[in-house]
């Protein structure tokens, strides 16, 4: 069945609803938005310069500044239709408000102290945030141990640094992974020259074989035995180059100023221990005295311990050199830094007499005054 075709009437009412509809579509357009003439004249030279001529300070006119620069590169035509709307709204809000409306007037203002307050507080989160890195950086720092990072294949002479920064540890493993794939190829480049040998003599007894008086065999490995093995000869030739290098590598000497640098690391190292226990006896307790002092025996050991001895353990892991603790450190066996202060304490063998009487007398008195006390409480 034929469908007829459409009258010229229809055809006609068609095309005037067509034209009708044209202006209508959505233009799709070869540039981005930003780009026309059409958007940036009105946008820069209007919208931009008034806003920035009527609005109330310089705090809000520098962030309408920064509201422009930050959505400069927009290439979506919705989120550009929305961003210009925002924009003469406010502009709008400028311009009632330089006009005298007492409204806007004092919304400018809240949003220009708000503004400020958001200035001064990223201000001081900038600052806290660079404190709370140069802290972080001075933790992490390394730190000359005074010990040697001996030469291997895969570095020269350096200090024991700890932490170890990153791009040494990442140079040590890259160098292992690439001495690896040489290795790697270093034998695949035997095992070809180990094929090739075999194709050439195998095509010599191919050609010894050969009966006499017809075609000769085309040669093709024996021709040019050299060019054959030269590409696999430069391969292995750069490879063994790179084997020596790390040989070299390894037998290099220590320099005399990294030498002296990590001597000097040793000494200082003592220096700072000796410091930090002057202040431990000094009655300071720092994050490592409570380490230490939490610490105690292996657990096998703490096991047949009793509770004696595990009081004195504690007591001994304090830095203190003096009394008590000076007293326990001894039956233990400990050696004191300074072993006199202890018995100074106890007082010098020559007045041993004279304290033993005054500790009687002190002892009489204190009997007496109790037994008078005790009458008071009776009667």
């Amino acid at each position: 069945m034929l469908i007829p075709l459409p009258s010229a009437e229809s055809l006609a009412h068609r095309a005037r609803i067509a034209a009708l509809l044209a202006p209508l579509r959505p233009t799709h357009f070869r540039a981005p938005l930003t780009r026309l003439e059409a958007h940036r004249i009105p946008t820069l030279w209007t919208l931009y310069r008034g806003i920035l001529c009527d609005a109330p300070d310089e705090v809000i006119r520098s962030r309408m500044r920064a509201f422009f620069r930050v959505r400069r590169n927009m290439r979506a035509h919705g989120d550009v239709v929305r961003e210009l709307r925002k924009a003469h709204k406010w502009w709008d809000i400028f311009r009632k408000a330089r006009a005298g409306d007492p409204h806007f007037t004092a919304v400018c203002a809240r949003y220009s102290r708000m503004l400020d307050g958001a200035r001064l507080q990223r201000r001081a989160d900038l600052v806290y945030q660079e404190e709370l890195d140069w802290y972080e950086r001075m933790r992490t720092r390394p730190i000359m141990t005074g010990a040697y990072l001996r030469p291997t294949l895969f570095n020269k002479p350096l200090p024991r640094l700890v932490p170890q920064p990153l791009h040494i540890t990442g140079m040590l493993t890259a160098r292992r992974k690439a001495r690896q794939r040489r290795i790697d190829l270093f034998e695949t480049a035997q095992e070809h020259a180990k094929l090739l040998y075999a194709e050439i003599k195998f095509e010599e007894a191919l050609i010894g074989t050969a009966p006499k008086g017809k075609k000769p065999i085309e040669r093709v490995f024996t021709e040019d035995v050299a060019g054959w093995r030269q590409p696999i000869d430069d391969l292995m030739k750069s490879i063994s180059d790179s084997f020596e290098l790390e040989r070299q590598r390894q037998l290099s000497p220590y320099p005399p100023e990294m030498l002296a640098a990590i001597k000097e690391a040793r000494r200082e190292k003592v220096r700072n221990k000796t410091r930090e226990r002057e202040r431990w006896r000094r009655g300071e307790v720092t994050n490592r005295l409570r380490k230490l002092m939490n610490k105690g025996p292996p657990p096998h050991v703490l096991a047949r311990m009793t509770d004696e001895q595990r009081r004195m353990d504690r007591l001994a892991r304090c830095p203190s050199e003096v009394g008590y603790v000076a007293e326990v450190k001894r039956k233990l066996g400990h050696r004191l830094r300074d072993d006199e202060t202890w018995r100074v304490e106890l007082g010098k063998p020559e007045n041993q007499k004279t304290l033993d009487r005054m500790a009687e007398e002190i002892e009489a008195e204190s009997a007496r005054r109790r037994a008078g006390v005790g009458e008071d409480v009776a009667s």
